[in-house]
């Protein structure tokens, strides 16, 4: 029996036997293309071979990072809780006191009978009532973004905010079936505060609408009422901070919530002929569903 040798074979020559290009081959003329060809695709696949190292280098570092803002997002949100739990404390306490100290002024206001001074007392209850009212103003915009859009039913979420007034001596013509918007949960505060803004801030108006256009790109969302309007040299800073109700809190906490998810609000009524508000609704922010 031949024993196998031990000495390592001679891979070019087998190779070169391989592909017919042996010192037998009528086919000599061609080794140096063949050759040339071998190597290219040699030199190919140690570059392939070098790229995929570099890939899983990349991937591994990626994990890394992955990993770390997993870590730091994660803090990030438990200091969040932590400061929304504080700052809900701190508004309880400040409410609580604000509540027991307009007792005492109520009190105090029915134990007096000197005019001047139950003026002054009035005056206080007013300040305080403002105060708790941006308090509570200030509590919903710190819950701005906490919790993440989500798609939303506008005829429910106009039917819920409508619910905390009474507008009952408006005519209204209400057109919002099918359409659902993604926006921030306070989307309901966002109606709610434009509502309230026709009931205190809109003479002599007996009449609102809310109703929706849709095109291919866009949705305009309309609340307009039939009251004396915005003269024109407010309709931008009616949306600013110091500006509209209570300090102008209402309509800019409005135009907040709606910039979470890029919607955008305006006032383009007529002055003299009523306010209309108008909410910009880009592609992928709403979604039309056919009424049965």
């Amino acid at each position: 029996m031949k024993e196998h040798s031990e000495e390592s074979p001679d891979w070019d020559d087998q190779r070169m036997k391989i592909i017919g290009l042996g010192e037998s081959s009528i086919r000599k003329s061609y080794y140096p293309e063949l050759q040339q060809r071998l190597h290219e695709l040699e030199q190919t696949n140690a570059d392939l071979l070098d790229a995929i190292e570099e890939i899983q280098q990349k991937e591994e570092e990626l994990r890394e990072n992955y990993d770390e803002l997993r870590n730091i997002q994660s803090a990030l949100d438990l200091a969040r809780k932590k400061l929304n739990l504080l700052n809900s404390l701190t508004f309880q306490d400040i409410q609580n006191a604000l509540f027991s100290l307009s007792g005492y002024l109520t009190l105090t206001k029915e134990a007096v009978s000197d005019e001047p001074v139950q003026m002054y007392l009035e005056k206080s209850l007013s300040q305080m009532q403002k105060i708790e009212r941006i308090l509570h103003l200030a509590k919903q915009y710190q819950n701005m973004g906490i919790h993440p859009p989500k798609w939303q039913n506008v005829m429910e979420v106009y039917v819920f905010a409508v619910s905390h007034l009474d507008m009952s001596e408006y005519e209204r013509s209400i057109t919002l079936e099918g359409l659902e918007i993604f926006a921030d949960p306070l989307l309901e505060d966002a109606f709610f505060y434009l509502l309230e803004n026709i009931k205190y801030h809109s003479v002599h108006a007996t009449r609102y609408q809310f109703y929706y256009k849709a095109s291919e790109t866009e949705v305009s969302l309309i609340l307009e009422d039939n009251g004396i309007g915005v003269e024109s040299d407010r309709k931008v800073k009616i949306f600013e901070r110091r500006t509209g109700l209570v300090g102008g809190i209402g309509l800019f906490l409005v135009r907040e919530i709606l910039s979470i998810t890029d919607m955008k609000i305006c006032e383009n009524g007529e002055p003299g002929k009523g306010a209309r508000f108008l909410i910009s609704i880009p592609r992928g922010v709403f979604r039309l569903k056919k009424i049965s």
